[in-house]
């Protein structure tokens, strides 16, 4: 458990988070089967790349300024998914896992959104939880799809 005290350390975990996002979805979408799937995880794959890159450029801009001080306890246990996927994973886990990855990731950011209260950044936060939100349900319809051929 790793607890957070100031929100830069925050967008350091959201970048690491990303981070396996992104080699998460690339291994998903080599062993997906189906062409329709592979470009679900690959289109999301470079939506969770994009994420990284304005978290980055976040970090390297509004350190000038300075952040907000925390005003309420984090912890990276409230952000994570519950299953750790393994080596050999099924798209059907898979899919599971990314709906809880991006279920904790959308929480993050609104919770980030609440907890700076400046503006610029709010939009900026709820802006990614929006992404998040949406990938949420393309993983989720996904899901439901796969479970419908069965």
């Amino acid at each position: 458990m790793r607890n957070f005290e100031t929100v830069e350390d925050i967008i350091f975990f959201a970048i690491e988070s990303e981070i396996q996002s992104v080699e998460f979805y690339n291994r998903l979408s080599e062993a997906a089967v189906d062409d329709e799937t592979k470009a679900l995880f690959s289109k999301l794959m470079e939506e969770e790349k994009g994420h990284i890159v304005r978290l980055q450029y976040l970090l390297d801009h509004q350190l000038e300024n300075g952040f907000p001080a925390l005003s309420h306890y984090f912890s990276d246990e409230d952000y994570m998914p519950h299953v750790t996927p393994s080596p050999d994973v099924t798209v059907e886990e898979g899919l599971i896992i990314a709906i809880q990855k991006e279920k904790a990731a959308m929480r993050l950011y609104k919770d980030l959104a609440n907890e700076v209260k400046k503006n610029d950044l709010t939009k900026f936060f709820l802006l990614l939880a929006t992404d998040e939100e949406k990938h949420f349900m393309k993983f989720e319809n996904e899901y439901n799809a796969l479970m419908a051929k069965k």
